[in-house]
Formats: C-alpha cells, structure tokens, sequence
C-alpha cells in the first residue's frame, strides 16, 4: 500500500557583519527558491556554493541533504544532513530529514530513532509523528507504525495523507474494516487524494467487495491518467 511523505527545506534570515556569511546566506535562499521552482540540480550547486562561504551554516547543509533526498540520492543526503546536526544538535528538521534519507536506505531502526529525537524537540512536529508510522511500517512493526499514525491525527486531525497510511497499516494487519474507515477518512478530507482512492479500492478487493473496488476504479480514472497496472491486475484476478 502506498504511504505519502514529505522533505523539509528550511529559509534563513541572518543579520552579520561578515561577509562572507551575508554572501552564503544569500546562496542558501537562492537554494531555497531553486528548489520551489523544481530545479534541484541549481539547487544542489547553490547550496554547495553556499557551504564553502559559511562551512558551520547547517541549514546549508540541511537544505542540501533534503534536495538529495528529494532526488533519490540518500547516501549523500545522510552525509551532508550528519554535519546540520553536529552543527546544530537541537536542528529539528535535520533529525527530520536524517530519518527520510535512513528510510530510504532501509536502515528502519536508525529512522525510527532520528524521527524521534525530531519529536523530542518539536512535541507536536505531526509530519515526524507520521513518518515515524511509516518507518515502524517498513520495520515490520505494525502495531508501533497504527500508533503513531494515530498519534499525528490526533495533532492534526485534518491531515488525509495520515489517514491513507493508517488504513494501509490497518490493511496490512488485516484489519480491512477498519483500514476501509481509514481511507474514506482519507478521502473526506481530501477528494483528490489519488493513492487513497487506490487502496480503498484494493481493501475492498480485499474483503471481497467488487462493487467498491469498481467505484474507486473509476473514480481513479478521473484523478490521473487511468489507473494503476496493479490495480487492473487485481481486480481482473478479483473478477475471475
């Protein structure tokens, strides 16, 4: 089942009678701009650029772990995100992001921890609390992984994209009932919210209700471009 995340990129507004500081600052918000604009490879450089003119800047060095997360490239971000944090110990982002990049390497142990110590110095950082479900998830650990998800609704209970993983925590668990409440909270909150429609539709496979399944696999007709291949798949093999 699908799960949502996000990355953090963090501006910084400095006032220094250096220099050189002044100048990495600069580069860091164009960093950050470059980033909004989706061009990560000037992202990349400018904050490179950014770290050379301030070696001790950690959101720098944050901001860059973040864009390689964000382009698949978590060794990397792992390495640059450990020098924000040695900066910065109390850098809330940067544990944040620490624990994208040790997800993404399948070190699910290590996530757990980094996500953790983001909470520890943010109490209700929700999106920490909802990737710490996620990386519990990844463990193998369900039961921690419906907790926390749990625990980022409560913090937050308008956020849908916690709602689609708790249902496919649920799902996975078993527990199809509930994982189909889940996602149809999911889609309250947010209509357009495709990967919620796909595994409401795929629970509902699932627990044997084609009908459902066939809703959400129209309904996924008109938020994208058609449907998932897995998805015909199994509604195909559900059909025979």
């Amino acid at each position: 089942m699908g799960c949502w995340q996000r990355l953090f990129f963090s501006s910084l507004a400095l006032a220094t009678r250096s220099r050189s500081a002044k100048v990495s600052v600069a580069l860091n918000e164009q960093g950050v701009a470059r980033v909004r604009a989706g061009d990560y490879t000037a992202a990349v450089e400018l904050f490179r650029r950014a770290i050379e003119q301030n070696p001790n800047l950690a959101v720098a060095y944050n901001n860059l772990g973040a864009t390689y997360n964000a382009l698949g490239r978590h060794q990397e971000a792992l390495e640059v995100i450990q020098n924000a944090v040695n900066i910065q110990p109390d850098y809330v982002e940067a544990h944040y992001d620490l624990g994208v990049a040790y997800n993404n390497l399948g070190r699910n142990r290590e996530a757990v921890a980094a996500y953790r110590q983001a909470i520890h110095f943010k109490a209700d950082f929700f999106q920490a609390q909802n990737r710490l479900g996620v990386a519990y998830n990844d463990w193998g650990k369900p039961n921690e992984a419906m907790k926390a998800y749990r625990e980022a609704i409560r913090l937050r209970p308008d956020y849908p994209e916690a709602f689609n993983n708790l249902g496919a925590a649920q799902a996975e668990a078993g527990k199809y009932t509930e994982a189909i409440e889940s996602f149809r909270q999911a889609i309250d909150l947010k209509p357009e919210l495709a990967i919620a429609h796909y595994n409401l539709g795929i629970v509902s496979l699932l627990a044997k209700n084609r009908v459902a399944a066939f809703e959400q696999y129209k309904l996924l007709t008109t938020l994208a471009r058609g449907p998932p291949r897995s998805y015909m798949q199994e509604f195909i093999k559900a059909s025979c």
